[in-house]
């Protein structure tokens, strides 16, 4: 494993994997921070668990030499063995939960790297990749808010990579991977529009024609505009007042290449 500038050290396999596919030069990573035992605050539970538990004995050896009744000291034994049984029950569930792995991703000039810690590294080249998802959601409870991101990565042949929070970095690696595969597919799929295929993006679809949800389709010259507020995809038809359709940001996929295609093609339509 090396060590490259920043102190972030890269396993030797992400290099290897990206000259062997010619993946180019690297645009981005993350890793995750898989959680480790929590010995700081484990030992020194321990440590007073087993200093209460000496004190205990020691008092109950002393009542049963001098009063033949060691039970007199039962109440530092029950104090003593509450830290030992927390001490205990850490190591029991730590034992036998699901380890997490080591886990790396970058993205390239031309295409992904997902990389397990003493696995092979799995690797898509743009035009394998099939959606690319962000899903950046904000809760809160009228005091507080929390904001969580999840982007999501989907090759032709069904395999997943998804990354959340844990992965340090992610906001900033999602919008760079988003922009970078927008730019490889936004002339793959307006080349496929060109020769008059449909091309889907989640719940909606378009082709030369118009826009496409469910049973519902919308000519582009009837479409005002498309746009995003306030985290929906809004398609607001010519002459309405409220929008033809709205389909949550969070989830939609492929949504720069859908936005970038969507507005062409409408101007293209526009009288």
């Amino acid at each position: 494993m090396g060590v490259e500038q920043g102190g972030v050290r890269v396993p030797d396999a992400l290099r290897v994997a990206a000259r062997e596919f010619g993946l180019g030069a690297r645009k981005g990573l993350v890793w995750n921070e898989p959680k480790r035992f929590p010995w700081g605050g484990v030992l020194p539970i321990g440590a007073l668990g087993v200093f209460l538990g000496w004190i205990a004995l020691s008092y109950a050896i002393e009542d049963q030499r001098e009063e033949g009744a060691w039970y007199f000291s039962l109440p530092l034994i029950v104090l003593a063995a509450i830290p030992l049984g927390f001490v205990a029950y850490v190591l029991f569930s730590w034992a036998f939960r699901p380890r997490a792995s080591q886990v790396w991703v970058a993205w390239y000039e031309h295409g992904v790297l997902w990389h397990v810690d003493g696995g092979e590294p799995l690797v898509f080249a743009w035009d394998e990749i099939s959606f690319v998802i962000r899903q950046d959601t904000k809760v809160t409870n009228g005091v507080t808010s929390a904001a969580t991101h999840q982007l999501t990565i989907r090759s032709a042949h069904g395999d997943v990579i998804v990354l959340g929070d844990e992965f340090g970095g992610i906001v900033p690696f999602a919008e760079g991977l988003s922009d970078a595969f927008a730019r490889e597919r936004i002339p793959v799929d307006a080349a496929r529009l060109e020769a008059g295929e449909r091309v889907g993006f989640g719940v909606v679809d378009i082709d030369g024609s118009g826009l496409g949800q469910g049973e519902g389709r919308l000519g582009w010259a009837e479409v005002e505009r498309i746009d995003v507020r306030q985290g929906l995809v809004e398609v607001q038809r010519r002459g309405a007042r409220k929008p033809w359709t709205t389909i949550p940001a969070a989830g939609f996929p492929n949504l720069i290449v859908f936005l970038t295609l969507a507005d062409a093609l409408r101007r293209q339509h526009e009288s």
